[in-house]
C-alpha cells in the first residue's frame, strides 16, 4: 500500500513538472514573437497607423495567425485587426 502511494507522489509530481514545462515553453515563445513583433513596430516609426497582421509577419517571419494572436494578447501592442501598432 505505501509503495502504490509513492508512485502516486512521484505521478504528480512529474505531472506538475511537465505542466510547468509546458507553460514555461509557451510563455518564452510568446515573449520572443511579442519582441519580435514590437521590434519591426519600433523600427518602422514612419507608418504611425499601423502594419497588418500580414506585413508584420512578412517581415518578422512567425505565421500570419501567430501574428494575429500575439497582437490581441499582448499588452504592448495595440490597434485591432487589420491595423497592429505599438502602445
Amino acid at each position: 500500500m505505501e509503495q502504490g502511494m509513492l508512485w502516486g507522489a512521484i505521478a504528480l509530481v512529474v505531472c506538475a513538472l511537465l505542466a510547468a514545462k509546458v507553460w514555461l515553453y509557451r510563455w518564452v515563445k510568446f515573449k520572443m514573437d511579442e519582441g519580435a513583433i514590437t521590434q519591426f513596430l519600433h523600427s518602422d516609426a514612419a507608418a504611425a497607423h499601423g502594419h497588418s497582421s500580414d506585413a508584420i509577419a512578412a517581415a518578422t517571419h512567425i505565421a500570419v495567425a501567430r501574428v494575429r494572436l500575439v497582437c490581441q494578447q499582448s499588452k504592448i501592442i495595440g490597434g485591432a485587426e487589420p491595423q497592429w501598432r505599438r502602445l
